[in-house]
């Protein structure tokens, strides 16, 4: 089980004597390309019989650079530690990234960091990695500081997954066109958005499809507005529920609040207050303005038809 570690709580003695193989970055969404340079360096440590080390942010480093929102996350800082340890490293070790942190110099980041605290033996970065003050330091950077007392380098190349460039940026991306297959393609999972299930308007229930309702959440990405067939998991339950879901304020009701809303598919339980994890699996259509309410329910009880035969065909779902 790898150990999470702050990068304040490491002293100069804590890795010394340690063969350690480091990798770095943000590793937003724990993506394809990233799961790909986290197992080399696991490889790699056990090859020399050292330690494998992932060296990440709590919080993403071009926000606080920016000054403002300026990446959404693709998931939370938990989730992403719990997907790395989940790779076979020894140490997770953590940094929450501050203005003061972003002024340190590349240098100052190889020897304070790097060299002083890790002791490291090797490292790994993606090709687009960069650190330090201004973002100066990037892969030749490292092995131009590194390689003169024989610590080698690995600049890993990106990552494709079906011809598709694997990057958090394009996760993003192909998240607000609503293509679930590229953003499948590149995680290697189903994407998903959690939160704590409130009451919204009810209007779900006075259409006779009772939904469970959570707000959008401020700092991470979401799909594109529309209808979607998913699943959904409750907090406490190991199950995945089959669902219907949709993202939008209701245009035709003239709403002015977006909600992600599931309708989950022969379930009647009360779940008010509890948190739920809602995977998007397929997109269905936009999001429309209807002339009137019965044509809204009558195009929601096509939409479930088709999220039922989706199921049928992919999924072990009993109906």
């Amino acid at each position: 089980m790898a150990k999470l570690i702050r990068l304040g709580d490491i002293t100069e003695d804590y890795f010394k004597g340690e063969s350690a193989i480091i990798v770095i970055g943000a590793f937003d969404g724990v993506h394809l390309g990233h799961k790909k340079i986290i197992k080399q360096c696991v490889k790699r440590a056990k090859e020399v019989k050292g330690i494998s080390i992932v060296l990440t942010f709590k919080n993403h480093p071009l926000n606080v650079i920016k000054g403002r929102m300026y990446k959404k996350l693709i998931i939370s800082f938990e989730d992403k530690i719990k997907l790395i340890k989940s790779l076979g490293v020894d140490f997770v070790a953590t940094v929450k990234f501050d203005k003061n942190f972003s002024m340190l110099e590349p240098e100052q980041f190889c020897k304070e960091i790097l060299t002083d605290r890790f002791h490291v033996r090797e490292i790994f970065v993606g090709e687009g990695f960069r650190f330090g003050r201004d973002r100066k330091g990037n892969g030749i950077f490292l092995k131009n500081y590194f390689s003169p007392i024989g610590i080698k380098v690995n600049i890993v190349s990106l990552y494709k997954a079906g011809g598709v460039a694997a990057s958090s940026t394009a996760v993003r991306k192909y998240f607000l066109e609503g293509d679930l297959e590229k953003v499948n393609l590149i995680l290697g999972r189903c994407p998903y958005v959690a939160g704590t299930v409130s009451k919204a308007l009810g209007r779900g229930k006075e259409l006779g499809f009772p939904t469970a309702n959570i707000g959008v959440p401020k700092i991470f990405v979401i799909p594109k507005d529309g209808v979607y067939i998913g699943m959904v998991k409750i907090s406490g339950s190991s199950k995945k529920l089959p669902a219907l879901v949709n993202i939008g304020d209701n245009p035709t009701f003239g709403n002015n609040k977006k909600w992600i809303e599931a309708f989950i598919i022969n379930f009647n339980g009360n779940i008010y207050g509890k948190k739920i994890k809602i995977y998007f699996l397929k997109r269905l259509r936009g999001e429309v303005i209807f002339s009137s309410r019965d044509e809204l329910v009558a195009q929601i009880k096509i939409d479930l038809e088709n999220a039922v035969k989706y199921f049928k065909l992919n999924c072990e779902v009993q109906y």
